[in-house]
C-alpha cells in the first residue's frame, strides 16, 4: 500500500487534487498496481478524510509524555520512532495528539513502526509545508527497495 500512497504523493501535489475514490482506483488500476493495494490504499484515504483536525487546534505547545496506555500500544522500534519524532520536534502538539489518538483507536493491539509512520502520514499528508514534505518523502520513500514511480 506504501508504494500507491507514494504514487500518490508524486502525482497529486495537494492532497486536495486527490480524485474521487472511483475514478481513483480506476487510475490506479490501469498504472498497474494490485487489488489489494489499491482497496487499503483507498480505506486509507477515506479515513484520511475523516480525520477532524480542528478539535485539536488549542493543544497546548508543551512537552509532553506517553501516558502508560498510549506507551503499551507501541512495540519497541515504534517506540524508537515516536522518540526520533519528539526529539526531532517534527511534529506541532496538535499533530502529536492526532497521532496518538490514532494509536489508541487502531484497531491493531500493538503498533509497530511501520503502522506508527501510517498514522503519522495520515495526519501530515494534507499540511504539505516543507517540514512535512520532507517527513512524508522519508516515510514513504526512505525505506528499502522503495521506488520513485
Amino acid at each position: 500500500m506504501l508504494e500507491v500512497l507514494a504514487y500518490l504523493f508524486e502525482a497529486f501535489h495537494s492532497a486536495d487534487g486527490v480524485p474521487e475514490l472511483p475514478a481513483l482506483a480506476r487510475q490506479l488500476d490501469a498504472v498497474g498496481f494490485e487489488s489489494d493495494d489499491i482497496q487499503e490504499a483507498l480505506a486509507w484515504l477515506s479515513e484520511l478524510s475523516k480525520l477532524d483536525t480542528g478539535v485539536y487546534a488549542d493543544v497546548p505547545d508543551t512537552p509532553r509524555y506517553l501516558h502508560p496506555l498510549e506507551s503499551a500500544r507501541l512495540d519497541e522500534d515504534a517506540h524508537a520512532y515516536w522518540h526520533y519524532l519528539e526529539q526531532g520536534r517534527v511534529l506541532t502538539a496538535s499533530e502529536r495528539e492526532m497521532v496518538l489518538d490514532r494509536v489508541l483507536a487502531d484497531s491493531q493491539s500493538e503498533i509497530g513502526a511501520e503502522r506508527l509512520k501510517l498514522l503519522v502520514l495520515m495526519v501530515v499528508w494534507r499540511k504539505r509545508d516543507q517540514l512535512s514534505n520532507l517527513l512524508i518523502e522519508e516515510i514513504l520513500f526512505g525505506r528499502n527497495g522503495a521506488t520513485l514511480h
